[in-house]
């Protein structure tokens, strides 16, 4: 068997004519030498296509410049948004990003965790507030710095990027009230251990309480966050007596699914049923009919995010809590109730 001579960087500095020292300065610290000297190692490593030795790096910097997000999913869109946001930026700062998911399940969060703090990743980004209590116990022992994107209601013990959504919720009754709808319900996923859904849906009803309109539990569906999750909620929004009006949902992928459902099942939207998002991802602008939606600054909280948790780890101050704005964007899939006389 012939055996691959393996680029080292003494062969990238014989190459490129420069002492090792200058070589590895280029590498690990590309501001503190000549541009010359930079472009001259540069062309080295591409013609010997040198690969630096991570885990030696790593043990001689007690560093490995790689951090780690863990999402709900990466079936919506909108963390597949976030993560291409977060690693846009942190690549500008020479970092890595290592993507989990745990789907809903607590345990296989922990177990992220843990995984990721053993590989010796330098801090962590999450989705909400909502975590066991041994992720911030392991997280605090492991003095791994966090950010807790996409939501500040109810975080001012963590380090958090994101909006109010309760806000959000409040946007939305505001919007169906401002149109007649009096009878509302809301299709979500589970609430348990997600509290971007619970406070959702939480603004929804103080912002209706405060007008007088009551949305019971009963009006109340969990499905699965899926688009077959909204085909199977708006079968059951169907079912109630007396029928609501406008049916408000807690992600855009359960209301496109449930715009899609309505089309099979002969329901005019908005005619018959107005129908809201939240997010308002790329498909929701193009939807037929369009999304009326609650736009979140997803790229914003992706950039903001990754400059909080480098700060972090480089040892400068933040700020603990930092608030985006949101705002709803009506489209064709909500329109002024008409109440037959």
């Amino acid at each position: 068997m012939t055996r691959i001579h393996k680029p080292k960087l003494r062969d990238v500095a014989r190459l490129a004519g420069v002492s090792l020292g200058s070589a590895s300065r280029a590498l690990s610290n590309p501001d503190q030498v000549k541009p010359a000297t930079l472009a001259k190692v540069d062309a080295a490593v591409r013609e010997l296509q040198y690969v630096r030795n991570g885990a030696a790096r790593a043990l001689a910097l007690r560093r490995t410049f790689s951090v780690a997000a863990i999402f709900p999913t990466l079936n919506n869109p909108i963390y597949a948004d976030s993560i291409q946001a977060l690693q846009q930026r942190l690549n500008e700062f020479g970092y890595q990003l290592i993507i989990a998911s745990h789907e809903y399940d607590r345990n296989r969060e922990v177990l992220s965790v843990r995984n990721f703090i053993e590989r010796g990743v330098e801090g962590i980004f999450l989705v909400g507030t909502d975590h066991d209590p041994s992720v911030f116990e392991m997280l605090q022992v492991a003095q791994r710095p966090y950010v807790l994107m996409w939501t500040v209601d109810d975080c001012q013990e963590h380090c958090a990027v994101g909006f109010s959504n309760v806000r959000g919720g409040q946007l939305v009754a505001d919007h169906l009230l401002a149109l007649g709808h009096r009878d509302m319900a809301v299709l979500t996923g589970r609430r348990q251990h997600n509290e971007r859904a619970r406070f959702r849906i939480q603004g929804v009803r103080q912002r209706c309480a405060h007008y007088g309109v009551e949305v019971p539990e009963s009006r109340i569906v969990e499905q699965a966050f899926s688009l077959e999750g909204g085909r199977a909620g708006l079968d059951a929004v169907l079912a109630m007596e007396p029928r609501p009006t406008a049916l408000i949902c807690t992600t855009d992928l359960l209301a496109l699914g449930a715009s899609e459902q309505a089309k099979r099942r002969g329901v005019n939207i908005p005619s018959d049923l107005s129908i809201t998002g939240f997010d308002d991802i790329s498909f929701s602008a193009i939807a037929s009919p369009s999304l009326t939606s609650v736009r979140v600054p997803i790229f914003e909280i992706g950039r903001i995010s990754a400059d909080s948790l480098i700060a972090q780890i480089e040892g400068a101050q933040i700020d603990q809590v930092i608030e985006l704005d949101i705002a709803l964007v009506p489209r064709e899939s909500s329109k002024l109730l008409v109440r037959q006389s």
